[in-house]
């Protein structure tokens, strides 16, 4: 290898303007890249993801499951490549959750699940359909209707038939999700005692209108030579058309139509749900969705681009309002990225400017960075990698200009000692000599580094999705790095250091270094066992300092927003009365002059993409910057929840759980709920569910640290069971399908056309007058036809009696479940569930065929800790395989090795002096912490060896080359650390996943630097191993024979004799 790097150095010196040709192609063809890179906030985590939804109106939870959720998921069961199989069965809905393992075309996942629900036995009328192909940050934009003309009905016409064909257009968009506003019907509002009069039945009306509403053909005829073809329009235009529909005639011949029987009303259809905003109750909101692997960042500017376009499709005076826009996130998580990197760099400079005293050296060695960069966006385009904040963020530039300090500190150091006496082409021999001198342990630091990264690709879930792309990054731009040490800075040096005679100026900074570092090196090398000894020591009370660093799965980004999720009880709640505590909560948080606006959620969209009861309120809270509160905050979200919480529990019977919008969607996706900590109850009974569920959440409530515990309930749904009769039934000729239609259409009201509007829908609804069908006592009346032309009422032949029934029935894997959600806060999370997880499995028994489970971050964090316990270890064992490649000998490579202990112990002191709680991201930075602390210990032990080759004693090459190489080593430690530390210190949004790393990396930089350049020396002094195969210097020149460094003083000479 070592022939191969000089041969490198070599071509790239003689052809000095080839590479630089080479490099300004890198340049453009890196700024191409970095224009078509896709860019997020955050990369695609959930694996793929099929939804079937099913409508099934008027159906209760228990037949929802029983008729459908149960037979859909016998059918769906068993598809291959599937790894979880979710269900929610809901008054008149059913949501199926298909999960499919990391990697599986949605395409295909789709294809094998509509072929499976088109096998499954369920009613005729249900109809189920797949949720568009979107990702789990599915929402990029979210916008609101207003207008002084239109009421909130017209409103949603206008976003359901104009703008969400509008949006759609947008390349990238799949759908449009309309919330808010009544959906106007054409309302059928029948007298019973009219019908009775005219002797007609409810179903004889409703097949009336059915069957009066179409058009047809009849073929063409010939007509003076031209086909003229035969239409019947026969269709239903408005409400005066409905009124005319004839039922019947009666005995004279007169005909009876729906106006002698019925009125005929634009009224809304039965809601599912209600958006607020601020003051307002009732507001129309479209929520766009991106489609699976599409760039957010592109299609939100395409969709900006059209806006102007949709909105000329609005009437003058609808005005809409943006709510939400991903972009905003996007682009306040780069700027912050951004910032960060621009401080980092100049703080390179300005310190690469302190130790080498040279601006233009400064310079030079800083062009690495910009290359590594460009190299690194190349290969992410090439790879269809997308960039996000934990990718670009976490990048330490230190890291990426470390070879180019090195390569550039040598070339300074030898053309300053060895170079003043020589002309310009024997300086460039010299130059070719000192890039060639450091090459080979610029080259196995970069290998030692991209190394410690390689474990990374092993890591599958999350962390994979997490840290895979930045893997990809760092490796990519420390090959770049790289590149540029070996080839360009060279190149460069090449032109601005031959012409005049370069004289090397010591920082002050430096000398003061050195003057202290002499005599205590001294020392160390004097008291190799006590120097031993108190590392030894302090690597062991790292160890157990380590045991008192709390542990998460990882920092939650900051969002600038709340997601409130209030759940009201009791849980059978109705629409208006959840309205008007959902608007109790916005004006409670609008009090704050934090808050910019509050958007409301009650219950959820009428299609069923968002399942949820009228219990269920979910509240978006819109903040202003953080530098903007109140001082009584001091920036911290944390205080300002807790006041919110105070000042809402106001409100009772309601029950509140905090997050943030990205951060909640995140949960739903990889658990199935939302929550990022969540217990499951498994079991086959609802009754015992909901007391082990409501026993579980007391434990978790009890719990120091666990917060927001919600229990969501099972039963408590109050309903009005009608129990059909069989005998009694027959005796009148009547069998259960004839009374059920008559109990469908009477108390829920059911669609039986449809009025077509141009290119609008509207639904035709018949339904008893509310009269008659608003209480137990009126449905006991309704009447029903018999076969023979009587009337008989509904008691007759059925019991009607109030009972409690199911809200919502949880499954998972096949079992029903109940579920509690719960934040962790003020605590870590390993320590909280730990602790819950003892006191449930104490105080609670567990009947037989129950199980509880504990699932989401918790869960995330214990997968990725057992994938860190997997990697470490084997990065590990490469970094010392390595080492032995590099030096030859075991002993060396073990002695090179124990930097990674020292390293150890400033991250742990920096964890704990922090307050930074152990997660993914901090185990990563500590995964390339090793790397750069064996960098190091390389480039020092390498001189070593060299000047061991040269015939220096064991003592006269170690404390020469630790005198020789502090600078150096020094100079990389501190521009790696301060590369980071604009991430360590920054507390924006999009800072919160890269500061873990950041500060890991800083802490053990501080103490492997410290204690490399005093541990290291002395274990190699007193272990002294075989220099191997490391690589032999050539014969130096006069000059550099001059230029060796000063022999020890008589007293060092003596030591190094009597060694």
């Amino acid at each position: 290898m070592h022939h191969i790097i000089d041969s490198f150095v070599n071509g790239a010196l003689k052809g000095r303007y080839l590479t630089l040709g080479l490099t300004i192609l890198l340049i453009f063809f890196g700024l191409v890249a970095w224009k078509l890179l896709p860019i997020e906030a955050y990369p695609e985590l959930a694996n793929p993801q099929v939804r079937v939804i099913t409508l099934l109106p008027g159906k209760g939870a228990e037949e929802v499951e029983r008729l459908i959720t149960v037979p859909l998921e016998k059918e769906m069961n068993g598809i291959p490549n599937q790894t979880a199989l979710r269900s929610l069965s809901l008054y008149g809905l059913s949501v199926i959750i298909s999960t499919f393992s990391d990697g599986t075309s949605t395409n295909v996942a789709r294809q094998q699940v509509l072929e499976r629900v088109h096998e499954a036995d369920i009613p005729a009328e249900a109809q189920p359909h797949l949720e568009p192909d979107v990702g789990s940050l599915r929402e990029i934009y979210r916008y609101s209707l207003h207008s002084t003309h239109y009421s909130p009905m017209g409103l949603r016409a206008i976003e359901q038939w104009e703008l969400e064909k509008q949006f759609r257009q947008v390349p990238g968009v799949i759908g449009v999700v309309s919330e808010g506003g009544p959906t106007k019907t054409f309302q059928v509002t029948v007298d019973p005692y009219k019908l009775r009069s005219y002797d007609i039945s409810l179903k004889d009306l409703y097949e009336a209108v059915a069957e009066s509403n179409g058009t047809t053909g009849g073929g063409f005829i010939e007509h003076n030579g031209n086909a003229l073809i035969v239409r019947e329009l026969g269709l239903l235009h408005d409400q005066q058309d409905l009124l005319k529909v004839p039922i019947k005639s009666s005995a004279n011949g007169i005909p009876v139509r729906i106006k002698d029987v019925a009125t005929v009303d634009l009224a809304p259809m039965v809601r599912r749900g209600q958006v607020g905003k601020d003051e307002e109750d009732d507001v129309v909101e479209g929520i766009v969705l991106l489609r699976r692997g599409e760039n957010p960042s592109r299609v939100l500017e395409e969709l900006n681009a059209r806006l102007p376009e949709i909105l000329k499709h609005l009437p003058a005076t609808v005005e809409l309002t943006p709510l939400y826009d991903r972009s905003q996130l996007t682009n306040q998580t780069l700027k912050t990225v951004g910032t960060n990197v621009a401080i980092g760099i100049t703080l390179v400079i300005v310190f690469l400017s302190i130790f080498l005293v040279n601006v233009v050296s400064a310079l030079i060695t800083a062009v690495a960075i910009p290359l590594a960069m460009l190299t690194a966006f190349i290969c992410l385009a090439t790879l269809g990698v997308p960039a996000n904040l934990l990718s670009l963020g976490a990048i330490d530039f230190g890291i990426l200009v470390d070879s180019a300090v090195v390569m550039t500190e040598n070339i300074v150091r030898r053309l300053s000692e060895d170079g003043q006496k020589l002309s310009p082409q024997e300086r460039l021999t010299l130059l070719g000599d000192a890039a060639r001198e450091v090459g080979t342990p610029v080259v196995f630091g970069i290998i030692v580094i991209i190394a410690t990264f390689l474990p990374i690709f092993t890591f599958n879930g999350v962390e994979g999705k997490l840290f895979r792309p930045l893997a990809t990054t760092m490796v990519c731009a420390l090959v770049g790095g790289g590149l540029a040490a070996l080839a360009l800075v060279p190149v460069l040096c090449s032109f601005f250091m031959l012409k005049s005679k370069t004289v090397e100026h010591e920082s002050p900074l430096v000398v003061f270094a050195r003057r202290l570092y002499k005599p205590t090196l001294q020392w160390a090398l004097k008291h190799t066992n006590i120097v031993i000894g108190l590392a030894l020591a302090a690597v062991i009370a790292s160890g157990f300092l380590f045991t008192q660093v709390g542990s998460e799965f990882l920092p939650h980004l900051e969002e600038g927003n709340i997601w409130l999720r209030a759940t009201i009880k009791p849980g059978s709640v109705t629409l208006p009365e959840s309205v008007k505590v959902s608007r109790e909560i916005r004006l409670t948080l609008l009090k704050y002059p934090e808050v910019k606006q509050v958007l409301s959620q009650v219950g959820g969209p009428d299609d069923g993409t968002d399942p949820a009861r009228f219990a269920d309120q979910e509240h978006y809270v819109d903040l202003k910057p953080a530098r903007e509160w109140r001082p009584q905050y001091h920036e911290n979200k944390e205080l300002l929840i807790k006041d919110m919480r105070d000042d809402l529990q106001q409100l009772p019977g309601v029950e509140y759980y905090f997050t943030q919008y990205i951060q909640t969607t995140l949960d739903e996706a990889l658990s199935g709920v939302q929550g990022s900590l969540v217990a499951k109850v498994a079991g086959p009974d609802l009754q015992e569910l909901e007391k082990l569920g409501h026993e579980v959440g007391r434990i978790m409530a009890e719990t120091p640290g666990i917060v927001d515990v919600i229990v969501d309930p099972l039963l408590g749904q109050p309903q009005l069971a009608i129990e059909i009769d069989r005998d009694k039934a027959a005796r009148y000729g009547l069998n259960v399908g004839d009374l059920q239609d008559l109990v469908e259409i009477a108390v829920g009201g059911k669609e039986c056309t449809k009025v077509i509007d141009g290119e609008k829908r509207f639904a035709v609804i018949v339904r008893l007058s509310p009269n008659y069908r608003s209480s137990e006592e009126s449905l006991r009346t309704i009447l029903v036809d018999t076969p023979h032309g009587g009337k008989i009422p509904l008691m007759d032949v059925a019991t009607i009696k109030e009972i409690v029934g199911a809200t919502q029935i949880w499954r998972d894997g096949g079992s029903r479940m109940a579920t509690i959600r719960a934040n962790v806060r003020g605590r870590d999370l390993a320590a909280s569930v730990n602790e819950a997880q003892a006191k449930v499995n104490a105080e609670l028994t567990i009947p037989e065929g129950y199980s509880v489970q504990w699932s989401g971050e918790f869960q995330r964090q214990r997968e990725a800790i057992h994938q860190l316990s997997i990697v470490l270890p084997i990065t590990l064992l490469v970094i010392i395989s390595i080492l032995y490649i590099s030096c030859g000998t075991l002993r060396g490579a073990v002695i090179m090795f124990s930097v990674v202990p020292l390293a150890a112990i400033g991250a742990v002191c920096a964890l704990l002096l922090t307050r930074t709680y152990f997660s993914i991201a901090a185990g990563v930075g500590l995964i390339a912490l090793f790397g750069l602390a064996v960098k190091n210990a390389i480039l020092l032990v390498s001189f070593v060896n060299e000047l061991r080759h040269d015939g220096h004693s064991v003592y006269d090459s170690v404390f020469n080359g630790s005198l020789t190489r502090m600078r150096p080593v020094l100079m990389t430690a501190v521009i790696a650390a301060v590369g980071l530390l604009p991430a360590a210190l920054s507390n924006e949004i999009g800072s919160q996943t890269q500061k873990p790393f950041a500060i890991v990396i800083i802490g053990g930089l501080v103490s492997c630097t410290l204690l490399t350049l005093y541990v290291l020396p002395a274990l190699y002094l007193r272990f002294a191993p075989n220099v191997g195969r490391s690589r032999k210097m050539k014969p130096k020149t006069e000059p550099e024979q001059a230029s060796e460094p000063a022999l020890l003083s008589p007293t060092a000479n003596e030591h190094s004799e009597e060694r």
